[in-house]
């Protein structure tokens, strides 16, 4: 009974031990590398932009007016080491793996992406039509005139640059029979030639977006008051660059020389150390804002009443003055259009020289002195 007893114990030892055995070959630890039989992943390419929206995967695409700018971004097997990129637009191909492109013309771009494994394979991805650029509205920067929409021209372009005004270029039109496109403005920007020998381009009648403040202008241009068109004393709101400057500006350029076109409404008058841009009013009306100031030389300038928008201190030969009769001193033509109107932007009175510091000398007559410029 004992044997068989023992005999039975030893065959069941014997069985499990069998089994353990039969096991190991079908359980591999973690860290054993996959069998040389495994076939590795096929190559694969595929790309998406990372600077728009997400593109739908059925129909990929990204749009953006001209110049648009794009980052590409990969999509790849870990066996693509080398990259190349053909953006359907005639420039050569970029062989960086994440290249950000820049699309200059309107039109829509087939984009292709070849990549290639270390030992030469290569595969591609086309997707056509993947970049649409749109031309610009008015207002828009541009290059060139066919980054704009049909009907606009690129104003202060790359291949008519301008020295003052939006220097960057914009999609603007002419004033066609006086007017505009509904809902745009008319502005008169033919202000009196530049001391070259051509006037700037954009020294005309112009198509400009409505405005009420520099929020509703795009980067690069703010909300003007400017001359409209044909009624010059009918004056309008849109959005352009800094430059012509506004009335009571400064109008002196960077080698020193007073300029009429510096000045939206053609003047520089030689009042302060960095000229003023005014208006004659021997017979015409002043802008709305201004009134017409009778010096003591007998001429007639358009100044500006003082206030907090308007302080006068960006000249130092310039001060908020009120009326008086002297040389440089005025008298207004007219009542003061604005009820507090009292004191206006005029040159500065002076004892002597050491008033008008160092950007001026002090010039007096009988009826006293007042601040000019040296070059006076």
């Amino acid at each position: 009974m004992r044997r068989c007893v023992l005999a039975l114990l030893l065959a069941s030892c014997s069985s499990r031990e069998l089994s353990v055995a039969d096991a190991g070959p079908d359980v591999a630890p973690p860290d054993v590398a996959q069998p040389a039989d495994v076939a590795p992943l096929p190559l694969a390419v595929d790309f998406t932009v990372v600077n728009c929206l997400p593109p739908d995967p059925n129909l990929p695409s990204c749009s953006g007016t001209a110049p648009f700018t794009v980052q590409f971004e990969p999509i790849v097997t870990a066996t693509i080491s080398q990259y190349r990129w053909n953006f359907g637009d005639g420039t050569p191909d970029d062989p960086n793996a994440t290249p950000l492109h820049t699309f200059s013309a309107p039109k829509s771009f087939d984009v292709t992406l070849f990549g290639f494994d270390w030992a030469g394979s290569r595969v591609q991805k086309t997707r056509p039509s993947f970049i649409t650029v749109l031309p610009n509205p008015l207002g828009q920067p541009c290059q060139d005139d066919q980054q704009c929409e049909s009907d606009l021209f690129c104003l202060c372009s790359g291949a008519n640059p301008c020295t003052t005004g939006p220097l960057g270029g914009m999609c603007t039109s002419l004033c066609q029979k006086n007017s505009c496109p509904a809902g745009d403005v008319c502005a008169n920007l033919a202000t009196a030639a530049s001391n070259s020998d051509r006037p700037e381009p954009w020294q005309t009648q112009v198509c400009l977006p409505p405005c009420l403040s520099d929020a509703d202008c795009t980067s690069g241009l703010r909300c003007r008051t400017l001359p409209g068109w044909p009624n010059a004393a009918a004056w309008v709101h849109g959005c352009f660059a800094d430059v012509p400057a506004d009335l009571g500006g400064p109008c002196l350029s960077a080698t020193g020389v007073r300029r009429n076109d510096l000045c939206v409404t053609g003047l520089c008058a030689d009042l302060g150390a960095l000229g003023l841009c005014s208006h004659d009013c021997t017979s015409a009306s002043c802008p709305v804002g201004s009134d017409c100031a009778v010096f003591g030389d007998g001429r007639a300038l358009c100044l500006v009443p003082c206030s907090s928008s308007f302080p006068c201190n960006q000249d130092p030969l310039l001060t908020c003055v009120a009326p008086g009769r002297s040389l440089l001193g005025y008298q207004l033509k007219t009542a003061p259009s604005g009820e507090a109107a009292g004191a206006y932007c005029a040159p500065k009175l002076c004892v002597n020289d050491a008033d008008c510091n160092a950007a001026g000398l002090c010039r007096k007559d009988s009826g006293g002195g007042h601040c000019v410029a040296r070059s006076q």
